[in-house]
């Protein structure tokens, strides 16, 4: 398994080396100002006419309102700020919501003393 995906990373990492960018003769071949101006001549006149007139026409896109980057001034998002950063937060094992991410399943109150240091050991309080 090891040696397959050696050969298959080897085989990856050649291909790419030799994928450099490939020159089209055709796409890449500089304009000259007579070609530019030939092609230029040949669009239809009705057309660059409706295509300037609906230009034209639009209207001017309206200013985007720039929104507040406080969030205190919108109360809605401040209590959700506060709720995920007080879930967030890792709790002391000594308090009531010290084992709120460990599992005591059925076990309340001082039967569920016992899971106090496990829930330490593994990292869900402090």
């Amino acid at each position: 398994m090891r040696l397959s995906c050696l050969i298959l990373t080897a085989a990856l990492c050649t291909a790419a080396q030799a994928d450099e960018p490939r020159k089209d003769p055709y796409l890449d071949a500089p304009v000259t100002a007579a070609e530019l101006k030939a092609l230029q001549g040949r669009a239809d006149p009705v057309a660059q006419k409706a295509v300037a007139d609906t230009v034209a026409a639009e209207p001017a896109p309206a200013p985007t309102p720039v929104q507040a980057a406080v969030i205190g001034l919108n109360p809605e998002k401040h209590d959700i700020m506060t709720t995920a950063f007080n879930e967030a937060k890792v709790p002391d094992c000594l308090h009531a919501d010290g084992l709120k991410r460990q599992p005591t399943f059925f076990l309340n109150g001082v039967l569920a003393l016992p899971f106090i240091p496990i829930a330490y050991l593994r990292g869900v309080c402090q």
